[in-house]
This record gives structure tokens, C-alpha cells and sequence, in this order.
């Protein structure tokens, strides 16, 4: 064992958690507030008796830094841990099982020693599918509980890293939801929500959805879908109403102010803060049930307009899913809404199902006779349709073209071997 010194790491100072180093950990970065972290350990009585041991189980054992998930000196100690270090921790009762002990293995007012080792750890998994493509350590707690909202005024200083290598470093004030108006991904602003007022905290991105993906500014000179490192410190944000503190009016003056926001980004070409204005009108007023009936027409006229331009987004992002997803919901509340139904038969078109867009198509023409769009696409529909059996018609032509050679060679293939060994056999009884 190394002759380390020894560190006291109790609150007070009084020797109650201590720690010394075995073998040194590498790199300065130490886990957070949150993160879940992965060890192995063995824990001692004073006399030497082992009460537990994760190498012998030869699983590590993983809680979350912080959470009050283990006893108090292991929340002590860890935090101070390096990736790899190894060390002796030694821990009066009071923070470890104290009185109650924790029978049969540990009697009342035990001190215990462990020899633990920092194998890894993650940061905490705030991505919208749980799929550790956003994680979230915290370096210094905020306000606990007082996050920004969507389209609220922030003000962050952001430090971009990849691989070490630092890429952008600013302070800025943007509405949230906006950020890639400042070159940040859609992972930060993401994790900005749920990052408290006053926090520092490291924000890792990986995959293609939140981070870039093949689309880095040049300037930054990132390769094609790279994990992103952002050191992020919120330093302030104004507070917006929630949908629950609006009244009526506000909510449909809101959502007006936030479709016309976004109108002015896909007339821009920026489709993604486009269709992010359009969703929030969605989840403004989805829920949403007038507390006046004279206000229903107008909510109804809002949040079909912002179903309609996710579409619309939507299928110029090629997401047809979710377009389908999104018509679907007006089609439930208007049957005969030309417009939905036109952007449902472009994405079963997009999808190469001509049969059904050609339904759809059908059925604006049911309600609008002379629409001269849906006839056009009509005849692209089935011109696509001609094609595809064409296609298909000379697929298994050639097939069955191919088939029959490799039968006929087969079939010449046995006559000349049985031929060949008919002669054989004439001349050997001649000799004979």
C-alpha cells in the first residue's frame, strides 16, 4: 500500500471520513452532483472480517452521486474520486450505518473500511428518449426547481469542447428554443431546460439528433456527427408565464405571436426553429380548454394551424410519421379540411404509397371537384404506379430468363456427362 497521506474529508474536520490514496486516478475531472457512477469495493470491519465485496460478486456496483442512495461517506468520498483511483476509506459510525448498525454482517456503531476504485461514470440522462444521447453532470448547484421555459429570455455562457479541443466559447441572451440562431446545437437548448437558475454544469451530446450531425459550421472544423462537450452556467432568465397561468386571451395571443415567429423562420429556410415554434403552439393549446366558450373557435383556429405547419415541416424534413401523426389530429376534428388531406396524400406519395395518397387525393376532389392540384397528382401517382410494375415486370423477366438458362445448362450438363460416360463404358467391354 502507498504511503499516501492522509486526507480528511469529514464536514467538521474531525477525522470522521478519511481517505488515502492507493493508487492515483487519471486526469483532474472528478464526477458530480447526479451522475451515476460505477466501483468496486470491499468493505472491512476494524478487525479485518470482510462483511461485503463487489469483486467477489465480480459485478461492479453503480448508484448516483449525491441522491442520498448510499451512506454519507460514500457521497463524501466519491465525489473527490479520479477516473481509475484507487483508495482506503475509513468511516466512523455517524456516516456509516451509526446505532442501528446492519446485522448480521455489521454491529451497532461500526467503523468500517473500504478499499474502493472509480471505474467510470455518466452524467445524469435528461435525452427525451432516455438513450444517453444528452447527459447532464452538475459542477455547481442552482436554484433548486427554477428552470427556464420554453421561448424564455436566458442568458448562458457556453463553452463548446470536443475531444478537448475547445470550438466555441460565448456569453449570449436568446429566447430558448432558438439557439441555433448562435451556432449552439439542439442538445443545449434542450438541456437548458432543465438546468436551474445559477447552475454550472458539463453537457455531453452524442449521436446525430442533438448534436450537429452533418451539419457543423465550418469554423468550428468538427467531423460529421461528433460528440459535443458544453460547459454551460446559467446565469439568469426572465420568467414567461406558464400555459396554466394564461388567460384566454393571452394564450391565443401567444400562440398567434409564436406561429408568426415561426412563419418567419421557414420563410427563411430554417426548418427545424420553424417546426419547434409550431410544436410549442401545439403544447400551448393542445391541452387547453377555454374557460369562455366565445374564446373555443379562436383555440380551435390556432391549434389547427400549428398541426397543419408541423406538418408541412415535417414533410419537408421527410419525418412522414410524424406529419401523418399531425393531420391525423385535424382530420379528427375537421373531415373535410382540404388542405390536411392534401398534405396527408404528400406523405403517403413521399412514402411511395401511391394507392393511398390517390385516396386522398379522391377525396378532395369529393369536396372540391376543380382542384387542379389533386388531379395533377392523380396522374403523377399513377404514372408512378405504371412505372413501378414496369419495373417490376422486367425484374421477373429477367429472373425467370435467368432461371431457364441455368436449367437448360443443367440439363446439357447431364447429357454431356452421361455421353461421356456411355462411351466410356462401350469402349472399356470392347477392350474387355
Amino acid at each position: 500500500m502507498s504511503n499516501s497521506v492522509v486526507v480528511d474529508l469529514s464536514p467538521n474536520k474531525d477525522s470522521k471520513v478519511t481517505k488515502k490514496i492507493i493508487k492515483e486516478g487519471a486526469g483532474t475531472e472528478t464526477p458530480a452532483n447526479g451522475d451515476k457512477v460505477y466501483l468496486h469495493y470491499t468493505g472491512t470491519l476494524e478487525n479485518g472480517d470482510v462483511f461485503d465485496s463487489s469483486r467477489e460478486r465480480n459485478e461492479a456496483f453503480s448508484f448516483t452521486l449525491g441522491r442520498g442512495q448510499v451512506i454519507k461517506g460514500w457521497d463524501l468520498c466519491v465525489a473527490g474520486m479520479k477516473k481509475g483511483e484507487r483508495c482506503q476509506l475509513t468511516l466512523a459510525p455517524e456516516f456509516a450505518y451509526g446505532e442501528a448498525g446492519s446485522p448480521p454482517k455489521i454491529p451497532s456503531n461500526s467503523t468500517l473500511i473500504f478499499d474502493m476504485e472509480l471505474l467510470k461514470w455518466e452524467g445524469e440522462d435528461i435525452s427525451p428518449d432516455h438513450d444517453g444521447s444528452i447527459t447532464k453532470s452538475i459542477i455547481v448547484s442552482g436554484e433548486q426547481y427554477n428552470c427556464p421555459s420554453e421561448n424564455a429570455p436566458v442568458t448562458v455562457h457556453a463553452v463548446g469542447s470536443h475531444n478537448g479541443r475547445v470550438f466555441y466559447d460565448q456569453e449570449l441572451t436568446y429566447l430558448l428554443g432558438e439557439g441555433s440562431e448562435y451556432e449552439l446545437p439542439e442538445g443545449v437548448d434542450r438541456a437548458i431546460r432543465r438546468i436551474n437558475k445559477g447552475e454550472k454544469c458539463r453537457v455531453t451530446l452524442k449521436g446525430s439528433r442533438f448534436t450537429f450531425g452533418k451539419d457543423a459550421p465550418a469554423a468550428f472544423n468538427l467531423p460529421q456527427n461528433a460528440d459535443l462537450v458544453y460547459t454551460i452556467f446559467l446565469k439568469t432568465f426572465d420568467k414567461v408565464k406558464q400555459s396554466w397561468e394564461l388567460t384566454d386571451e393571452e394564450k391565443v395571443q401567444e400562440a398567434e405571436k409564436i406561429r408568426l415567429r415561426g412563419n418567419d423562420f421557414l420563410k427563411q429556410g430554417k426548418l427545424k426553429l420553424a417546426l419547434n415554434k409550431y410544436l410549442s403552439v401545439v403544447n400551448l393549446l393542445e391541452y387547453s380548454t377555454p374557460m369562455d366558450e366565445k374564446h373555443k373557435e379562436d383555440f380551435d383556429k390556432q391549434l389547427i394551424s400549428g398541426r397543419l405547419n408541423s406538418a408541412l415541416v415535417h414533410l419537408k424534413l421527410r419525418e412522414t410519421a410524424e406529419c401523418i401523426k399531425q393531420i391525423e389530429k385535424v382530420i379528427e376534428k375537421e373531415p373535410k379540411n382540404v388542405k390536411a388531406l392534401y398534405r396527408l396524400a404528400q406523405a403517403f406519395e413521399t412514402r411511395k404509397d401511391y394507392d393511398d395518397a390517390i385516396r386522398e387525393y379522391k377525396k378532395i376532389l369529393d369536396i372540391e371537384p376543380d382542384n387542379k392540384a389533386a388531379q395533377q397528382q392523380i396522374l403523377v401517382c399513377n404514372a408512378q404506379i405504371a412505372e413501378l410494375r414496369a419495373l417490376e415486370k422486367k425484374r421477373y423477366h429477367n429472373l425467370f430468363a435467368k432461371l431457364s438458362k441455368d436449367d437448360k445448362a443443367e440439363v446439357n450438363g447431364e447429357h454431356s456427362a452421361s455421353t461421356s460416360n456411355g462411351s466410356a463404358s462401350e469402349t472399356t467391354t470392347t477392350t474387355t
